[in-house]
């Protein structure tokens, strides 16, 4: 994956996390020039924070790839060096080089990873250091939307008795992130009884009695719909990744109806997830790019019926600004999402790439630099019942 120098701090999507993330700071997070080289003292005593806590004494292998990092960090500083003076075809040399050095970073903390787990696992808590570094890449997962692995690193931790505050919670998210409601609830309730259980985290603890029930639900329609397999689908191909899409035509018809006719009409060909935040949602359908615009119609709201399904993982919603002012723009949820339901129309469900969802560029609009977003190359129905369909308008 090639990470730009313009966008290399705000990307969210690479699997090195929190630590390349620290990297990548030591760097300033761009090459644009000297205009963002005032931060570049903080980050670097920020990188070296983490390298401390990174570092192990009893790990030989572990010790062997800390010091291969910290050479692969010098090099990102010194490429962000060497461009704040570069003119534009010394930079798209350095591009390359800093392409080669970010993949370097990232092989390096995967490898890290396993060999940290494994000394860990080994010696439980011996090295305080090995469990801060596991921590840390907890928590970036968490914070990345890799909620699979962030569950897996976050209960062996807690299985070996890590004592870390923030494995509590993290760990917490990633089970409740991952529709594992039970396992969350223990969680959260073990991070409350020893004071690190945040405003946040209370809300979604709060939540989980509800989610429970409506998990039960959605298991049962999954099961349904699994064995009457006549559902539409749709994939949205990215240049992340592919997308498959099943829509929830019972619940949401006239929802459905919209967005296949748009589909059909390659209306979502070449626009951008212009709004991705993180441990939230990935929003895009806007035809100017900034969420701005739409079909030139509205439709109708389906949220409020008896039937209307919930936000989980990987939740298919339709944006709007209010009552039945929805058109083209729709979002898809990282996690599941209270505080949507019964306000916007969930009508369909990621089934096959949530590996994707991560990986899509994070992207504030009220930020003053946005990163170069992320698009659907193409749209296309992939299954569909026998009917046409087209939006019912708001008259």
């Amino acid at each position: 994956m090639s990470t730009s120098f313009s966008r290399a701090c705000g990307s969210r999507s690479s699997v090195a996390g929190l630590l390349v993330a620290a990297a990548v700071a030591v760097c300033g997070g761009n090459l644009r020039g000297q205009d963002e080289k005032k931060d570049d003292e903080t980050t670097d005593k920020a990188a070296e924070s983490q390298a401390d806590a990174a570092k192990a004494d009893g790990g030989e292998k572990f010790q062997d790839l800390y010091e291969d990092w910290k050479m692969a960090l010098t090099k990102l500083r010194k490429l962000k060096a060497d461009a704040v003076a570069a003119d534009e075809e010394k930079r798209q040399e350095l591009q390359q080089q800093w392409d080669a050095a970010i993949a370097e970073t990232e092989t390096l903390l995967v490898k890290m990873r396993t060999i940290g787990a494994e000394e860990f696992t080994a010696a439980p808590n011996q090295d305080r250091r090995v469990s801060r570094f596991l921590a840390k890449l907890l928590t970036d997962d968490v914070r990345g939307d890799r909620y699979q692995p962030a569950l897996q690193l976050g209960q062996l931790l807690l299985d070996k008795k890590c004592e870390i505050k923030t494995v509590f919670t993290d760990a917490a998210e990633a089970a409740y992130s991952v529709d594992k409601y039970d396992q969350a609830e223990k969680l959260f309730k073990m991070a409350d009884s020893n004071g690190s259980l945040s405003p946040e985290n209370r809300l979604y603890l709060e939540s989980i009695p509800e989610y429970k029930t409506f998990w039960k639900r959605e298991l049962e329609l999954r099961k349904a719909e699994t064995e009457a397999d006549d559902l539409p689908r749709v994939k949205l191909q990215t240049n992340r990744g592919d997308l498959v899409i099943e829509l929830f035509e019972n619940e949401a018809p006239e929802t459905v109806g919209n967005f296949m006719y748009l589909v059909k009409s390659q209306f979502y060909d070449g626009l951008v997830f212009h709004r991705v935040l993180p441990n939230f949602m990935a929003q895009g359908g806007c035809p100017v790019g900034d969420g701005t615009s739409g079909p030139g119609y509205k439709i109708y709201c389906e949220c409020n019926q008896e039937n209307a399904r919930m936000h989980f993982r990987g939740t298919l919603s339709m944006a709007h600004a209010g009552q039945d002012t929805a058109g083209s723009q729709f979002f898809i949820t990282f996690r599941p999402t209270p505080h949507l339901n019964k306000r916007h129309t969930a009508f369909g469900r990621v089934i096959e790439g949530l590996d994707v969802l991560e990986k899509i560029q994070r992207r504030d609009l009220t930020a003053p630099k946005p990163p170069k977003a992320d698009r659907i190359l193409k749209a296309e129905v992939i299954r569909e019942r026998d009917h046409e369909y087209a939006p019912n308008k708001v008259q």
